[in-house]
């Protein structure tokens, strides 16, 4: 657990130094990006080394040249505090209380999955061994891009960067692949949870800033986010039920299994909860992090967050018109910069989040530059929108360049869902229903207070020359906005209605597609209130993504067995978190509601309160059907809490099921440099074969082979690269089972082979081949414990 402290300093000091930056770029924020100040660090550090070994690609990527970069961030840095201690010294008397729960939070969390990986950090199962392998091949190759571990030659042709950014923490503090892929899980664990704490108590301590300068809410009526510093403490309750809700909880098909089974948590099976509408996976963060696969859509999930909180500070600029959105002078380009470099980096970390989070970012530039233009649509609007999205998006894509210059993408383009490949209704309130239950009585919240109506009576002079007042009676505008709403609510249930009519199968895309629906308009009717209007944003956007899940799907390798398989995956997990904060941020909005004003009679006041306990009682249940999962699942998956270790190192325990291969890795990792070729045995995928390239990061000529095609399909198009491929796994049969040392020499020539590995999955594979001839024309290097290790000689 010690390696988990070190990274976790590490990660506290980085946060604190990049404390300059975030406050200039988060500065409308009312804790200025405190909570954000360590994913924002993250991502800069890891982007600085990254970028210069991508574009100068025979430079080292080597400890000594990490710590050079650190060293020369390290001075804009100290002199950042120096030249914000006035705003930094300001945020620490107003909200002290909340900057230390954001560390404790960050820190309870790391150390939470760490005590819950110390009772199996074990890397083996599911798709750890190729994410160990990313890890391994970054941190072992001495230049960039790095190696694919099962494919020798040839670069990773995946979404690595979220893996590059462990690497290069664990490589400073000279930590081993399998020690980072624990530590680096329980980091990304700690900065989702600060990220998601972060965004929901900016989000509350804004509107109640905003509520105590007047009713009804207007942020025009509150003094300015870049000057204001809203207390934050008051927060902290719905920003803990965010994170409870995004990291903590699990769906109700976990507590539907823990019924059904009378609560016998021995017979609960913790995986089944992510399998439940079927030919999909509906992974959930609290399973992904227990799971604890180094995937990429895990890993990228706090930067997901980070980028909410750029599109939320965007949103509440308050003066800035086209480019100015992002400031002036020096912050224009700090905040232009460090928000296309978050969103830019989500498609190297997971290509399916960049244009869910850029869209996002978008929708606010837009709505901002509205509320700016006095609610107008006029060409200047269209030119100060593009004027601030179009530098975005372009440096977005411009700082990762050199990574789609060698990334092939396996995409095979969009197709349409079949009626039988829909959801149930039945299976998605298994998976949304908490989620659901909350979103909707927000909606309902917001019909019924109408607050935008009450908004539009006392301020729609605000932007309008005083003859356009004098033509429009205040009670006339009102009444066109409200006939308009409502008749928007007419539109979208008509076009429900037609929906069920035409289209089978479509309860979910109905239900999901109104609830977005719903919330858009609403969105637009609260926009004075920009607190609500982004939690309705966020909301309707996730049931945005769960309903366009039912009409299209990314084509893939599994379009003709699984269409939408990954499709649902990867949208259902931005959804989970999205949902998390609408949700979380929602509770406050709705007590709000449901509280009885001043001037109602003691009857209505009786039914609020009633409708009050009610609705409380309803949530709190499904809160507890919630915590069912990370109790019962936590539980199984680390075998009942049988035997815990101190050392969160994931190849320990090859040392007790196969010592041979053990020692021998270990030998590998201590006594071989560089990335030379290694050739070991070609197995079926999800089994212990090219296990030794996984745990070593030396290239081997091929691993596991579907994994391979599922990254590669569309590079293979390419008939030479076909051919090499197709190959690849006879060359490894031959060089075991030829009895021709030309024919094997010829083909360790070929692939730049050093080393030839003979153990225990090779003996039993090859049991009547005589494996020892190898010795007649190699050298053997290592020989014990059944394990022997050749290496391929020029002579």
């Amino acid at each position: 657990m010690l390696d988990l402290l070190f990274m976790w300093a590490l990660v506290e000091l980085l946060g604190l130094l990049c404390l300059p930056l975030t406050v200039t770029v988060l500065r409308n924020l009312p804790d200025r990006g405190w909570a954000f100040s360590k994913a924002l660090a993250l991502s800069l550090f890891a982007f600085c080394v990254w970028l210069p070994l991508m574009c100068v690609q025979s430079w080292p990527f080597s400890r000594a040249f990490i710590i050079g970069v650190f060293g020369l961030l390290l001075i804009p840095a100290l002199a950042g505090l120096l030249l914000t201690r006035t705003t930094l010294f300001k945020l620490l008397r107003t909200n002290v209380g909340y900057l230390a729960s954001c560390e404790l939070v960050f820190l309870g969390m790391v150390f939470l999955l760490g005590w819950i990986r110390s009772y199996g950090p074990d890397i083996r199962g599911f798709e750890m061994f190729m994410d160990e392998g990313f890890i391994a091949a970054i941190m072992r190759s001495p230049h960039l891009p790095p190696n694919d571990m099962w494919y020798a030659g040839y670069p990773i042709n995946y979404y690595y960067y979220a893996h590059f950014t462990i690497v290069v923490l664990a490589k400073f503090l000279g930590q081993s692949p399998s020690i980072a892929f624990n530590t680096g899980i329980c980091i990304f664990f700690g900065l989702t949870a600060v990220n998601l704490f972060g965004v929901t108590c900016n989000v509350i301590a804004w509107a109640r800033h905003v509520r105590a300068a007047g009713s009804p809410p207007n942020d025009e009526g509150a003094e300015g986010p870049a000057l204001a510093f809203p207390r934050l403490v008051g927060a902290i309750p719905y920003g803990l039920l965010t994170m409870v809700l995004g990291l903590i909880l699990g769906n109700l098909a976990a507590t539907q299994q823990w019924w059904r089974d009378h609560g016998d948590l021995s017979q609960f099976d913790w995986y089944a909860p992510s399998r439940v509408v079927d030919k999909t996976i509906n992974e959930f963060p609290a399973f992904s992090f227990l799971l604890s696969c180094f995937h990429a859509h895990v890993l990228a999930l706090a930067f997901t967050i980070l980028a909410i909180a750029l599109a939320f500070n965007l949103f509440l600029e308050r003066e800035g018109r086209g480019i100015f959105i992002f400031g002036r002078g020096w912050r224009l380009p700090l905040t232009l910069g460090a928000t296309a470099l978050v969103i830019g980096a989500l498609f190297t970390m997971n290509g399916w989040d960049y244009p869910t989070y850029l869209g996002l970012t978008l929708v606010c530039i837009a709505l901002q530059q509205w509320l700016v233009h006095g609610r107008r649509f006029q060409g200047d609007l269209l030119v100060d929108v593009a004027a601030a999205a179009v530098p975005l998006i372009i440096l977005s894509l411009a700082f990762y360049l050199p990574f789609y210059l060698s990334f092939v993408s396996p995409s095979q383009g969009i197709g349409v869902v079949g009626p039988a490949d829909r959801s149930p209704p039945s299976q998605e309130i298994l998976i949304y229903g908490l989620f659901a239950f909350v979103f909707l009585s927000l909606l309902v919240a917001s019909v019924v207070k109408l607050p935008a109506f009450a908004e539009e009576e006392g301020t729609a002079g605000e932007g309008e020359n005083a003859e356009t007042s004098v033509a429009s009676p205040a009670w006339l505008r009102w009444l066109v906005r409200f006939s308009g709403q409502w008749l928007s609510f007419w539109v979208i249930a008509l076009l429900g209605l037609v929906a069920l009519l035409l289209m089978r199968n479509s309860g979910t895309f109905v239900a999901a597609g109104a609830l977005a629906a719903v919330g858009a308009v609403l969105v637009l009717s609260h926009l004075r209130d920009r607190a609500l209007a982004f939690t309705l944003l966020l909301g309707s956007l996730a049931f945005a993504l769960v309903a366009g899940c039912e009409v299209l799907y990314l084509r893939d390798v599994f379009a003709d067995s699984y269409p939408r398989m990954n499709t649902v995956f990867k949208f259902y997990f931005q959804s989970w978190a999205q949902l998390s904060i609408a949700c979380g941020a929602a509770l406050f909005f709705i007590l709000e509601a449901l509280r009885p004003g001043e001037m109602v009679t003691s009857l209505q006041r009786l039914l609020q309160e009633g409708l009050q306990v009610v609705w409380t009682a309803a949530l709190c249940l499904l809160l507890l059907a919630g915590a069912v999962y990370p109790i019962a699942g936590s539980y199984t998956r680390t075998d009942h809490f049988a035997q815990r270790s101190n050392s969160l190192d994931g190849l320990t325990y090859l040392s007790q099921t196969d010592p041979g291969d053990y020692a021998a890795i270990r030998w590998l990792n201590a006594h071989v440099s560089g990335d030379p070729v290694i050739v070991e045995a070609v197995g079926p995928d999800y089994s212990d074969y090219a296990r030794i390239s996984a745990f070593t990061g030396l290239p081997t000529i091929m691993g596991w082979i579907g994994h391979e095609y599922q990254w590669r399909v569309n590079w293979l198009r390419n008939l030479t690269y076909a051919a090499d491929f197709n190959r690849r796994a006879s060359d490894v049969a031959t060089i075991y089972t030829s009895p021709q040392a030309s024919v094997v020499r010829s083909l360790l020539a070929l692939y730049h082979v050093t080393y030839v590995y003979v153990g225990p999955l090779e003996l039993a594979k090859y049991q009547t081949i005589n494996l020892g001839r190898f010795s007649s024309f190699l050298h053997v290097v290592y020989s014990a414990e059944g394990v022997t290790i050749y290496q391929v000689t020029l002579s």
